[in-house]
């Protein structure tokens, strides 16, 4: 696809963002990294730019996003679209990897494609504390980000295999894959694949304090997320960004840059 000028505003963790930074890389597409400082009552390193917490940027930012909400992506033309799963079907639509799109063009295929990343946003709010948290401190990623550990109490019976209804919801993602496989497709990627890898990996570090949780009696989904790994435009992506990552904060039991330790593992980089 032709080259322009993308810029991507997230934060400077993984996040929602993870999977369209992976999918810019993979199809070879320079982009900006804005990182927006996180809006959380931590106090900035000196001597730090910019700033990874709050210093009002996102009060400023936020009723300039179409959604109120970030990843955005400014455009080439100059319009900015939001939504994770919104631009990665966008992204998808112009990207090809082994002559095809990343974003299926015949309907069914696209629907199951769909389903998939549907399927994970269920999952998502539950695991960064948006169902019924009432605070930070009863959120499992919050906990992890203000330096407070994993919510293991929280997390275990939700994952116990055939009890929990975390485990039956990945049980779910692991069904759905290709018997044939890598893929959710066998051969094809697509952006599916690249938002379980984006997402596993990023639960397995904010969330978990690992990916063998998610990834026990599911060889189907730890199959996937080593394949796409494996993609050489992605390892080299992560590759180039390793050793920036060794500046990120520490707070309390958390070294922020821990929170890209599955991604390198997965690229073969540690």
């Amino acid at each position: 696809m032709s080259q322009g000028s993308y810029t991507l505003n997230y934060w400077n963790v993984p996040g929602r963002g993870e999977s369209i930074r992976v999918i810019l890389a993979l199809g070879g597409i320079k982009f900006e990294n804005n990182f927006v400082p996180l809006p959380l009552p931590l106090e900035n390193p000196e001597n730090q730019s910019p700033p990874p917490f709050d210093d009002g940027t996102w009060v400023k930012l936020k009723p300039q996003t179409p959604w109120g909400t970030l990843p955005t992506l400014l455009l080439p033309s100059g319009e900015t679209i939001g939504q994770q799963r919104a631009i990665l079907r966008y992204l998808g639509k112009l990207i090809k990897h082994e002559g095809n799109y990343l974003y299926p063009e015949e309907p069914e295929t696209s629907a199951r494609v769909d389903g998939f990343m549907d399927m994970m946003e269920d999952i998502w709010p539950i695991l960064i504390g948006l169902n019924g948290a009432d605070s930070m401190e009863t959120a499992p990623l919050y906990s992890t980000m203000l330096g407070q550990g994993t919510l293991d109490d929280f997390l275990n019976p939700r994952m116990e295999k055939g009890n929990g209804d975390l485990a039956t919801q990945f049980d779910f993602l692991e069904n759905a894959i290709s018997n044939q496989g890598p893929f959710l497709l066998g051969s094809t990627l697509s952006c599916a694949d690249i938002l379980l890898f984006a997402a596993i990996s990023w639960w397995g570090a904010g969330v978990f304090p690992n990916m063998d949780k998610m990834l026990e009696g599911r060889p189907k989904i730890e199959k996937c997320i080593r394949a796409v790994g494996n993609i050489e435009a992605i390892s080299e992506y992560y590759s180039s960004l390793k050793s920036s990552r060794n500046s990120m904060p520490v707070v309390g039991s958390t070294n922020y840059s821990d929170y890209y330790k599955n991604y390198h593992l997965l690229c073969g980089l540690d």
